[in-house]
């Protein structure tokens, strides 16, 4: 691994953890964290596009993400 290459991995770990996550609960506190700049209305996982009328997509968006993260107390 080069120098920046590691400098990097430990600036991650350092700010984002030392493990991967090994949960959906984990996985979910770990996405948030990575991304929290995101706005809430950004769109994550697209379910469809266009189902419900032209240009209508539905899917998870950061919002939706944190509030299922804060149900769950994370």
């Amino acid at each position: 691994m080069s120098a920046a290459m590691d400098r990097i991995r430990r600036e991650a770990m350092a700010e984002y953890g030392n493990a991967a996550p090994t949960t959906a609960e984990e996985a979910l506190a770990h996405v948030l964290k990575v991304f929290a700049d995101t706005p809430d209305d950004r769109l994550m996982i697209e379910a469809t596009i266009g189902i419900y009328g032209q240009g209508v997509r539905t899917g998870l968006t950061f919002g939706d993400l944190r509030a299922l993260a804060a149900r769950l107390g994370l």
